[in-house]
């Protein structure tokens, strides 16, 4: 007898017509709804100052998640978001965005108010115009060495009083200034901690202690680049926090070397290293960010000063044999060409005023040195073995030495101001509003 499978296949059909059915009716093609109160358009703000924002969200299905954020002109975000996911739809948000970045320019910015339903994103933007903050500096910091194992860090107040902010026992390698943070960072070689601390008040954020390495050493360098803080360790790689302490970097490792003077520059961290046999020293360079190792370069000398001028590139001071050297290093290519030999003595420090001028102190004096055309030119012979930073915003630079601070004008070096020191200066810089 031959079977009938037209009544079968008929319900298989009437099923999947109804799946698809189903399936069709779950998929949402409803995009959300964004009414906003505030803030008006083309409003104006400053940096630390705070926009009152009020927004309306609503979806034929459901809200899933709403954010706030402020975005440049091409929709790329400048500073952090502001979510919440919602408990009820239709959902009110309101609430306060900070402007907290002094780094960012004067010009016009979207406050973007998102919302999603798992399926669909709507984005409405309201226009702002933010003022940027006018750079000023506002205080020198300095750190001395009164007596063994003891450090102490202060700031000038009011140009004539200085007032201790912090105190680190132990060892010392360097420190750094976050202005727009307004954090200072100290850290040793292998028994002090790396220490954040709050400006002006000094009160101690966090800190990341050394480990203990073969060597007996840890932290090797220490260097601020906006957003990070950058610090050498033994085992043979860069390490970057931020602002909160939480490690963010830590470059590849470069082995049988310990890093020393880094410096970053748009797309690299560049490092000196010496072997742990041979004390050859090399320039090494690592992505940033990924921190994956890009190259190494042979390099002769102590370095002084690693100094980012613009692109990839970077001079590097060093000295050799009683003498001092300028050379520039491209990391881009991983070349090396030396620029400027200094026969009259040793350099002791470093400081940028620009992109084409450095103030170089050294054991002849105080000179300047211009990029552009390769010259070496003396400002003050008398002033031999001093710590030196420039106030990039006045067009001035500080000179540390003996018991006493003294500022001069630039490009000519008339004395503007002298003012007592509490001990000798080991470290210094100058702490900016942003």
């Amino acid at each position: 007898m031959q079977k009938n499978y037209s009544y079968p296949l008929l319900i298989s059909g009437i099923l999947l017509i109804i799946i698809a059915f189903s399936c069709k009716n779950d998929t949402d093609y409803g995009y959300p709804e964004i009414t906003i109160s505030k803030p008006l358009p083309v409003s104006f703000y400053e940096n630390g100052d705070t926009i009152k924002f009020q927004a309306d969200f609503s979806d034929d299905n459901k809200l899933t998640s709403i954010e706030v954020m402020l975005v440049d002109m091409d929709n790329k975000p400048v500073l952090p978001v502001v979510n919440i996911t919602p408990n009820k739809n239709p959902y009110s948000f309101q609430g306060d965005y900070y402007i907290n970045d002094p780094t960012l320019p004067s010009g016009r910015y979207y406050l973007r108010f998102q919302a999603s339903n798992g399926n669909n994103v709507t984005n409405k933007f309201v226009e702002v115009q933010l003022f940027e903050l006018m750079k000023e500096m506002l205080y020198p910091i300095i750190v001395t060495h009164p007596e063994t194992d003891i450090w102490f860090a202060y700031r000038l107040e009011n140009d004539i009083k200085w007032v201790k902010c912090f105190t680190q026992t132990g060892d010392y390698t360097g420190c750094a200034v976050n202005s727009a943070g307004s954090q200072f960072y100290m850290c040793g070689n292998s028994i002090s901690n790396l220490s954040s601390i709050r400006l002006p008040d000094g009160f101690l954020q966090w800190d990341v202690k050394p480990v203990y390495y073969q060597s007996n050493n840890w932290f090797g360098g220490i260097e601020f680049s906006y957003p990070n803080l950058f610090v050498s360790c033994a085992e043979g790689n860069i390490r970057g926090y931020n602002k909160t302490g939480n490690e963010i970097y830590k470059s590849e490792t470069f082995h049988h070397a310990e890093p020393r003077l880094l410096v970053s520059t748009n797309n690299y961290v560049i490092a000196e290293f010496v072997d742990a046999f041979s004390s050859d020293k090399f320039l090494v360079t690592f992505h940033n960010p990924g921190g994956k190792m890009f190259g190494s370069k042979f390099f002769e000398g102590n370095v002084i000063d690693l100094i980012h001028t613009t692109g990839e590139k970077i001079l590097v001071f060093s000295n050799l044999e009683g003498q001092g050297s300028i050379s520039q290093y491209d990391a881009t290519y991983n070349t090396l060409s030396t620029l400027h030999p200094f026969y009259s003595g040793v350099f002791i420090d470093v400081a940028k005023m620009d992109n084409d001028n450095y103030i170089i102190s050294s054991s002849a004096g105080i000179y300047l040195y211009r990029l552009s055309n390769n010259s070496l030119t003396p400002l003050l012979s008398d002033l031999k073995d001093a710590k030196i930073e420039c106030n990039t915003v006045s067009q001035q630079f500080y000179t540390c030495s003996a018991n006493e601070m003294r500022v001069y004008s630039f490009p000519n070096p008339v004395l503007l101001q002298s003012i007592p020191l509490p001990d000798t200066v080991v470290d210094f810089h100058l702490v900016y509003n942003k």
